[in-house]
């Protein structure tokens, strides 16, 4: 996972979560991934306090954040969750990834 946000889902005004719970269908596999993943309690800290960042086309500085939580799973279960003032780097310079928990997620055959 490249730490880069694609399916997208916004939620606001609520609290900073205490941890994320996935399940994917890895179908090259034929398994069903599922798992919960803890995250770092001091995350909202972070995301109150993400840096501007600017972009490379224009040279205009974004100063309007807001955080994105980032969840990726690998390709042998792994679970990741990061914080980052920006969807992804693509056009942008300044861009920061903080890893928030990691994990193993378990599986069970798709029938």
């Amino acid at each position: 996972c490249r730490a880069t946000a694609g399916a997208m889902v916004g939620v606001y005004d609520q609290k900073f979560p205490e941890k994320v719970a996935v399940e994917w269908l890895d179908k090259s596999e034929s398994r069903i991934y599922y798992g919960e993943l803890a995250i770092n309690k001091n995350g909202y800290k972070l995301a109150k306090n993400l840096p501007a960042y600017a972009w490379i086309s224009t040279g205009e500085v974004e100063e309007n954040i807001r955080p994105y939580l980032i969840v990726g799973m690998g390709d042998s279960g792994e679970i990741k969750v990061w914080l980052s003032n920006a969807r992804s780097d693509r056009n942008r310079t300044g861009r920061v990834l903080h890893e928030l928990g990691s994990g193993q997620a378990q599986w069970r055959k798709n029938k």
